[in-house]
């Protein structure tokens, strides 16, 4: 009976820790922004549930194993006791790894490193009391619980223990510098967390056609039969719909838009109204959107081209600038949609760039809302030219439509048709009513859909969904009519990141008329809510989910003339993977599966595999394989030397191919190493293995391996 109570005090412990835990991970953050660069995180209590549960469990196999393997007194003696202070280490790691990588919980390092502290004090304490009496007091006996704690040290098991204790940091650090890996982990979690069955598949709309990173895509107003496609690397393509066929290349913005990386790149276009209409102002122009990134800086930029030319680099040289807003060099929350409304402006939506210097006002630079733009300057009753530039930027080549709500206060920037958002990164006006929609991708809680109106203030940053946000007060007298959002939803581990779609008024999908579409990036989930809707709802019905998720993942939605629902796949960063899907029954043949992989032995070079090593293996092996990358230190695990001949010797080819393949574990090493099988293809694996080999010494062959194999082979 005392073994059980025991057992069930313990288990009370690790409750009450994940609560006292909580409460101060609320409040202070103990990891250091330098080892993991997170925001904070905010966690329901359901969450805490989640976690306490979780915790609780791997607490209690931890223990039952350690019982049925050394006895089941926890309290014969201070060593025992000791042990089953590693034990419970264990067991609650191995549930906090659970938790990231299974569960939909926004996963908080703080919260499980601060539970597991406060817990492991707690348990320190409770074996004190309970010993108090063999120990001749409870100081007495904390002395010899910690005495002992530290003898078992010398104990191999302990420190592969300790080791593992550091692996949810280490894990967690790799899921936010590595975007591969992080891609890798949510399609886990939304395999793990998303198996209901949906009405509707994607597949792929232009038969065998695919893009390297298509972002957005458009029609023209008089062409139902050509579909132009915007890469998120700057090139605009055209291709005939719904074939696919004659791809052609007719911009490439590669050089401008520079290096692309966190949301940066090309992010949206739209063809002028006139388009492809012989004899018009706007008969070649195309109006693109992107963030170009030098070493020097970023900027946000608007620019017009005129695709009338005959050849992508004369097309290019007739680049005309309308909107150039520089911005902070963290490359997040620059939006990106551009849309002709139906009153003939263009409308653009910009992220607020991380210039909190400007939030909630019109008076700073063209950053976090809605802007409206006459770009045909028609001047008289209808718009006048600009009056104010930006602060740290520039605007030319349009005017200022005079019914913008700011456009007669010399004070503003009269382009903002509604202010007040974070990062509203798809817009689109339903052709029914003429409303306009927008996804605005929140910060660490709340994704919100919006319907914009003229002057509307969406309440960044003291609002988001249907929560103030702590420490930030609102404005006494906020500029704007304060608009609450049409939907809002909570974040979990993989529905973080809303991509605004559009009020589908086609008759392909009768079910679906009158419904707004939009997706979550992370989750990859095609999602509905009827456009008449009470504002502040939470429910929304899931319709589809793409294969790809996370990074690679779905960025924009639109209507096709036919009435179709066409959505852009990203896919991978370096291979023609992604595609313009369409939405099919989901029962359909062809269903939507990851685009065949090309034959990566073939392609895969030494200079490619270096490339690789460097991007995705330097930071613990170092540039050189000779483990002294700048992340070495700080696993708690071996990092070997590539460049040794010890290394070499006893490692067969098929041993190094195991462990790139499948981690450290996978032959009996260390799991600070991961597994890099579904994240790199198997030629990219192959050449990473000739790469090891390719360091190694001159001198005997590998433990009784033939040597090398190419890649190439």
């Amino acid at each position: 009976m005392r073994r059980l109570s025991v057992f069930l005090l313990e288990l009370a412990v690790v409750a009450l820790g994940v609560v006292l835990g909580a409460a101060s991970a609320s409040r202070f953050r103990l990891i250091p922004k330098a080892l993991l660069h997170l925001p904070q995180i905010d966690f329901s209590t359901s969450d805490i549930r989640v976690v306490a549960a979780a915790l609780v469990g791997g607490a209690a196999v931890a223990l039952l194993g350690l019982r049925a393997f050394a006895g089941g007194d926890p309290l014969r003696s201070p060593r025992r006791a000791a042990s089953e202070l590693y034990a419970l280490l264990v067991g609650i790691v191995a549930a906090t790894l659970g938790l990231f990588l299974f569960t939909q919980i926004a996963f908080s390092p703080e919260l499980l490193l601060q539970s597991t502290l406060v817990t492991m004090a707690l348990l320190v304490l409770l074996y004190a009391v309970l010993t108090r009496r063999a120990a001749h007091g409870v100081g007495a006996a904390l002395v010899a619980l910690l005495r002992e704690t530290g003898r078992l040290l010398r104990s191999p098991l302990v420190w592969l223990a300790l080791i593992f204790a550091l692996s949810p940091v280490a894990v967690a650090r790799r899921f936010t510098t590595d975007r591969d890996f992080a891609n890798w982990v949510t399609a886990i979690r939304v395999a793990a967390n998303r198996r209901e069955a949906l009405p509707y598949s994607l597949i792929n709309a232009l038969g065998e056609t695919r893009f390297t990173t298509p972002i957005m895509m458009q029609f023209a107003r008089h062409d139902p039969h050509t579909l132009y496609v915007l890469t998120r690397g700057g090139q605009l393509w055209r291709a005939d719909y719904p074939a696919g066929t004659q791809a052609t290349r007719l911009l490439d913005l590669a050089e401008r838009v520079g290096y692309v990386e966190m949301e940066n790149g090309a992010l949206g276009f739209d063809l002028h109204p006139d388009f492809g209409r012989p004899g018009t102002a706007g008969e070649g122009y195309v109006y693109v959107y992107f963030t170009e990134y030098r070493a020097d800086g970023q900027t946000n930029r608007l620019t017009r081209f005129d695709l009338r030319p005959p050849t992508p680099d004369a097309r290019l040289a007739t680049a005309t600038p309308l909107i150039a807003q520089g911005r902070n060099n963290d490359g997040y929350h620059n939006a990106g949609s551009v849309v002709f409304g139906p009153d003939g402006f263009l409308y653009v939506s910009v992220g607020e760039a991380s210039a909190s210097d400007c939030h909630q006002r019109v008076d700073c630079a063209l950053v976090g809302g809605i802007l409206r733009l006459d770009v045909d300057k028609r001047g008289g009753e209808i718009s006048r030219p600009i009056g104010r530039q930006p602060l740290r930027g520039s605007a030319a080549n349009y005017y200022i439509p005079r019914d913008n709500p700011y456009a007669e206060d010399s004070n503003a920037l009269g382009e903002f048709w509604a202010h007040g958002l974070r990062n509203p990164f798809r817009i689109a006006f339903d052709r029914g009513t003429g409303e306009l929609w927008a996804g605005d991708v929140g910060s660490t809680v709340w994704e919100e859909v919006n319907r914009i109106t003229r002057g509307g203030n969406y309440e960044y940053p003291w609002r988001e969904g249907n929560s103030p946000q702590a420490g930030i007060a609102p404005p006494a007298a906020p500029l704007g009519t304060p608009t609450p959002p049409v939907l809002f939803y909570r974040h979990t581990a993989f529905s973080r990141s809303v991509i605004g779609g559009t009020v589908y008024r086609g008759k392909r999908w009768p079910d679906l008329e009158g419904n707004y579409l939009f997706m979550d990036n992370y989750s990859g989930e095609l999602m509905a809510i009827p456009a008449r809707v009470p504002p502040l709802t939470e429910h929304y019905a899931t319709l589809a989910r793409s294969p790809e998720v996370a990074q690679r993942g779905v960025t924009a939605l639109i209507e096709a003339p036919d009435g179709e629902v066409l959505i852009s796949v990203m896919g991978d960063n370096d291979h023609p993977t992604g595609m313009i899907a369409r939405l099919a029954e989901a029962d359909a043949a062809n269903a939507v599966r990851a685009a065949p992989e090309p034959k990566a032995a073939a392609t895969v070079s030494a200079a490619d595999a270096t490339r690789l090593f460097g991007v995705n293996c330097a930071r613990c092996h170092g540039a050189g394989g000779r483990g002294d990358g700048p992340d070495s230190q700080r696993l708690g695990d071996f990092v070997p030397d590539f460049t040794s001949e010890g290394f070499h010797r006893w490692r067969s080819d098929d041993e190094l191919l195991t462990a790139i393949r499948e981690g450290g574990t996978a032959v009996g090493r260390g799991p600070m190493m991961p597994p890099w099988q579904g994240v790199l293809r198997e030629g990219e694996l192959l050449a990473l293995r000739d790469l090891v080999r390719r360091w190694r010494p001159a001198g005997p062959s590998a433990g009784g391996s033939a040597g090398a194999s190419s890649a190439a082979q």
